[in-house]
């Protein structure tokens, strides 16, 4: 390997991947805290010396061997070899039998990690530190045959270890620190947080809740929220609250509520509530694995934490119908940013759960009824729409009106809203004289089209023997079908539309909205996505243009390679590849900045769907500028749509109140408002 790529590699491979290892202890990703958490490790210097040791092995050596390298880099194969590091570092002294059980252990926790990983993850389900426990103990129970092996004391003189590190100076402040009266119940918090650490400081406590509160104010918050929990139930049941800060005690109860509040499930009031209620959970079976292995005289260390958390995700993934709490779909390591992408996609993504259906006819035509309309739409029926045409004068006929000939719609081509077979027709009714209807033939001439399962549009009111297509036949979007007519139940001539469950004419109708559609508002003309029109309003089908059709159609496998100039003039070149993954989502990666954009094109609209990357990227001002494109040309159309908050704010104090508050009632809203013209 050459020096440039040996720097690159560090740079873009190796650092990531130590730094991830530290961080993701608390299900984060944040630069600033591994730092800060790697710091702190070496307040106990051994035990941060072989932390550091332990991931820098583990990651050079998941390297050498060809392991998943985003795994890698993410810290999923580190963090348990790190808390290895810590705990062989607290419990014994250095020393060359040290070091070479160090090796074997990390190799161990390593191969641990791995495999548990691949098995576990096949139920998509989390290893979290069950490695990093069976490995210790391994090394921990058969410790006392090693002579040349000792138990440490540092831990009750660690007034040397302190001065080992900083001197005078940080031992009197740590003195100071631990000396102050302040409440028990902060104190015993404080000390929880510094046991995740192998360590028994309020210093440590402290500064670790302060890194926390500025990387992420929901996993802060649920840090309070599980030792509270754990706190109060110890005081209901009298156990002892002192014992929290020893052999990761604590720890077990504050991990159990960030990954259940705010990791595996969206953030909300409901994945708060059952990270309160699944402490006491975690107390017990810390309480029973104490006792079981008390005889062993081993230490359970965050196995109970491991225990109940991968049994309630396992638990949650069993329900055979989604409802909240819910699971976190695309993790992306940060609670903030999954819940707000999740409320974001909640909202203009809700389109992709319906079947595209578009307006049966062509040009604008008017809601003359809609649902719950005064005249025809009751009851199973509420659900339906009548179209007419109208004029300038706003006039559905010319002349005397008296004839069908007369009215604008008449003899119009009615189209098919979506691909689909036809189901059911019926052309055996004559027109109806304006002003008279056929009461006992309420449909009149009718088409029933499937579209899918469970899925049928009627159109009924059409005009005898102008029917293109026979039952059985399949019709694709846009397709003539017949003619507008005056058949039925009709007293002058118009197209009556509804979506239905079954083929049966006349069947209860089904709410469900239109894809696209253009509405007149004023003067304004209006794009509306995946709505129901309401009655009296004028709104006409959108249809694709060639040109940007064609420009977006960024088909899998496709490379995009394009020259730029950044912010200082330097010119560069970046190169896009289209892909499509195992659930079959589509999106672009740049492998020089790491990032991802997912994008859906149904051939009218095009849009992006989330990103995941560098932020200074030009596919990322690509995601921003071209968010939602309608692909039929038009100059003039506006088109609104959301950012989620995360993508675009900048971390002022209302926004971090907001982080506070947001998986409860979020206060500032996904975003503001973004008009894209075009």
């Amino acid at each position: 390997m050459s020096r440039n790529n040996k720097k690159s590699w560090i740079i873009e491979e190796f650092l990531p991947a130590l730094l991830n290892s530290y961080a993701v202890i608390f299900f984060l990703k944040n630069r600033w805290l591994a730092v800060g958490l790697m710091l702190l490790t070496f307040i106990n210097f051994y035990g941060g010396l072989s932390g550091l040791i332990a991931v820098t092995a583990s990651i050079l050596l998941a390297y050498n061997l060809g392991f998943d390298k985003e795994q890698i880099r993410s810290g999923v194969y580190g963090f348990n070899s790190l808390l290895l590091g810590l705990g062989m570092g607290t419990f014994f002294d250095p020393g060359a039998v040290y070091f070479f059980l160090l090796l074997l252990g990390l190799l161990l926790t390593l191969i641990l990690s791995v495999t548990l990983g691949g098995w576990l993850g096949k139920a998509g389900l989390p290893h979290l530190s069950i490695p990093f426990v069976l490995g210790f103990w391994m090394i921990l129970l058969p410790s006392a045959t090693f002579e040349n092996l000792g138990l440490t004391h540092r831990n009750i003189y660690w007034i040397n270890e302190a001065y080992s590190v900083g001197g005078n100076q940080l031992v009197h402040f740590m003195q100071t620190i631990d000396s102050l009266s302040i409440n028990q119940m902060a104190d015993a918090y404080c000390r929880s947080l510094s046991s995740i650490f192998f360590q028994d400081h309020v210093l440590t406590g402290l500064i670790i809740a302060l890194l926390l509160l500025m990387s992420s104010r929901i996993i802060f918050s649920l840090t309070v929220i599980g030792f509270l929990a754990a706190y109060c139930f110890a005081l209901f049941t009298g156990s002892d609250t002192t014992g929290f800060s020893h052999y990761n005690i604590g720890a077990n109860y504050i991990m159990t509520a960030i990954a259940v509040g705010g990791f595996f499930l969206i953030p909300s009031g409901r994945s708060y509530l059952w990270s309160v209620l699944l402490v006491p959970v975690t107390s017990l079976v810390l309480l029973f694995l104490t006792k079981l292995f008390g005889t062993l005289q081993l230490p359970v260390f965050s196995l109970p934490f491991s225990i109940v958390v991968i049994l309630f995700v396992y638990f949650l993934k069993l329900r055979r119908q989604p409802a909240r709490p819910s699971l976190t779909p695309i993790q992306l390591y940060a609670p903030e940013q999954n819940l707000y992408s999740f409320q974001n996609n909640s909202l203009r993504l809700a389109q992709l759960v319906y079947f595209p259906l578009h307006l049966p006819f062509w040009g604008k035509w008017v809601v003359s009824q809609g649902y719950d309309g005064q005249f025809t739409h009751k009851g199973d029926f509420r659900h339906a729409y009548d179209f007419m045409l109208l004029d300038e004068e706003m006039k559905s006929f010319t002349s005397t009106g008296l004839l069908c000939e007369h009215y604008h719609c008449y003899g119009k081509p009615v189209v098919s809203p979506a691909d689909g077979i036809v189901e059911e027709v019926i052309d055996k009714f004559p027109d109806n004289e304006i002003g008279k209807v056929d009461t006992l033939n309420n449909w009149g001439n009718t088409l029933v089209i499937r579209h899918s399962t469970g899925l049928y549009t009627q159109l009924s009111h059409l005009r005898k023997g102008s029917f293109k297509v026979g039952k059985g036949d399949l019709v694709k979007q846009g397709d003539i079908l017949a003619q507008c007519g005056n058949s039925g139940r009709s007293h002058q001539p118009h197209l009556h539309f509804q979506v239905q469950g079954s083929p049966v004419p006349g069947s209860r109708t089904l709410p469900y909205p239109f894809a696209y559609y253009r509405k007149n508002a004023g003067t304004e003309e209006l794009f509306c996505s995946f709505s129901q029109p309401q009655e009296g309003d004028q709104i006409m089908d959108v249809r694709s243009q060639s040109i940007p059709g064609k420009a977006f159609e960024l088909q899998p496998n496709t490379l995009l390679k394009f020259r730029f100039r950044d912010s200082s003039g330097e010119e560069k070149e970046a190169k896009w590849e289209a892909f499509t993954d195992a659930y079959n989502y589509r999106y672009l990666y740049c492998a020089e900045s790491r990032s991802t954009a997912y994008y859906v094109n149904d051939g009218t609209m095009f849009y992006f769907t989330g990103f995941y990357g560098d932020k200074n990227s030009l596919l990322f001002y690509f995601y921003l500028s071209a968010y939602k494109v309608l692909l039929d040309g038009s100059e003039s159309m506006a088109i609104r749509d959301e950012l989620p908050l995360h993508t675009h704010y900048h971390k002022n104090g209302w926004i971090l109140l907001n982080d506070f508050i947001a998986p409860f009632l979020n206060k500032i809203g996904f975003s503001t408002g973004f008009f894209y013209f075009y």
